[in-house]
């Protein structure tokens, strides 16, 4: 498993929004099981991907934690 993480200033809902274009099934093909309204997780592929989106002064602080799928969670925080 591995854990990444860095800080936008993009809202919580945009880096959802851009998490689920990336990973969801539109995306990488994984299926969305929502978390909450600062988390979502992905599934598939014998691994899961799981975003934090946190409001911070200035912006928010992205949480990423993932097995299988450490390649594309590295390429999607590159996007920030």
């Amino acid at each position: 498993m591995l854990r990444l993480g860095t800080q936008t200033k993009q809202s919580p809902q945009e880096v959802l929004a851009r998490a689920t274009a990336f990973f969801g099934p539109k995306g990488t093909g994984l299926s969305v099981i929502p978390q909450g309204p600062r988390a979502i997780e992905f599934s598939g592929g014998g691994g899961f991907v799981r975003v934090e989106a946190e409001p911070v002064e200035g912006g928010t602080d992205i949480d990423i934690q993932t097995r299988e799928w450490e390649y594309d969670a590295k390429r999607f925080l590159e996007q920030f």
